[in-house]
């Protein structure tokens, strides 16, 4: 069995694209050009594609608004973003990767829009994933560093639970 999952992680092309998504995204935080480029790859993913690939658009959506200096179209891709990434936690309500979006989503935009309340649920469901992923060798090293490295700079995590974090 794990030698089939080893060969779908291999041989899936989607991971070369994951990883490509996530750099990306890392750059579209702060440079217009590369959220420019994350959301014309991932403008044509449909909202039937897999909950995670759905969740990646939402995010092109997030950032691209993040740029964007007309309110009326910021809003837009807000609500464009917001709306695909709670379909696809709906669609995968344990992803890692869509309760870590979501959690540095909302940790991250002003109060006033509302899109706050996951805050402390997806923060202890991440921790708890990492925990769990402590165990086992076969999970997302690369996904595992990201939130761990969030968790510990994120104001909503206590002293404890970021002594906690650094263990894992």
């Amino acid at each position: 069995m794990k030698l089939i999952l080893l060969l779908f992680v291999c041989l899936n092309p989607f991971n070369s694209d994951l990883s490509a998504y996530r750099k990306l995204l890392d750059g579209a935080v702060d440079n217009k050009e590369v959220a420019n480029e994350l959301y014309t790859r991932l403008k044509t993913v449909k909202e039937s594609d897999t909950p995670v690939l759905v969740g990646f658009r939402a995010m092109s959506e997030f950032m691209i608004c993040k740029h964007l200096f007309n309110p009326f179209n910021r809003i837009s891709h807000f609500n464009k973003g917001k709306r695909l990434l709670e379909m696809a936690i709906k669609r995968d309500k344990n992803n890692p990767e869509l309760l870590y979006f979501r959690l540095s989503t909302q940790s991250n935009i002003p109060s006033f829009l509302g899109y706050n309340s996951n805050i402390d649920t997806d923060k202890l469901a991440l921790i708890s994933y990492l925990k769990s992923a402590a165990t086992h060798p076969d999970e997302d090293n690369v996904l595992n560093k990201r939130i761990k490295a969030y968790l510990l700079k994120n104001q909503y995590c206590s002293i404890a639970e970021k002594a906690l974090i650094k263990t894992l």
